[in-house]
């Protein structure tokens, strides 16, 4: 007797590349709001230097215009079942309600074609500053990425440019922070 997995269509679930494809342009969206909420949460110090890498592949993929999220098939083929799809739903519900009722399609402008590839590059600078082992810049770029996602996902560019900004600060504030340690250090050795 065989052991047959699911497809596509069963009620049992799907795998992530089925859902992914189903998402077509809002890919991005989701997966930034995936690994931003993620780097919201509690986290033992230094985790994000972990947890933040996957925004600088997902961020990458978007400053070199690819339409669609590109995912390795080792993760495309994870089977995922109805009722784990559903407890992330139910998890994610609280905060998706709320915001469902600020957001509406505007200002697409902000996040197609060459504003796409600017977004995605902003989106790879705040990565990157989540991923740095410098105090106090964790959360910020977090909630910028979650923000973005959030925009990206309902197409509202007034939501994209809140998250963008919230992004342009976090690197601020990262850059003053390097910079006071690097002073620190400098006259502590002189």
């Amino acid at each position: 007797s065989c052991v047959c997995r699911p497809t596509r269509k069963s009620p049992e679930g799907s795998t992530f590349g089925d859902v992914l494809e189903s998402l077509g342009d809002r890919s991005f969206g989701w997966a930034f709001i995936l690994v931003g909420f993620t780097n919201m949460l509690p986290l033992p110090i230094g985790a994000n230097m972990f947890l933040g890498l996957p925004i600088l592949f997902i961020a990458t993929q978007m400053a070199l215009g690819r339409p669609t999220l590109w995912l390795p098939d080792f993760v495309t083929r994870r089977f995922i079942t109805r009722e784990r799809w559903r407890m992330g739903a139910l998890t994610a519900l609280p905060i998706a309600r709320p915001l469902s009722r600020l957001t509406r399609m505007r200002y697409t402008s902000l996040f197609q074609g060459r504003a796409e590839r600017m977004l995605g590059t902003l989106m790879l600078v705040t990565g990157i500053v989540l991923c740095l082992p410098i105090p106090l810049t964790g959360w910020l770029p977090a909630i910028a990425c979650f923000v973005v996602g959030i925009g990206l996902v309902e197409h509202d560019g007034a939501i994209v440019a809140l998250g963008a900004t919230i992004g342009l600060v976090a690197i601020a504030i990262a850059v003053a922070m390097a910079m006071a340690i690097f002073s620190g250090i400098s006259y502590a050795s002189a």
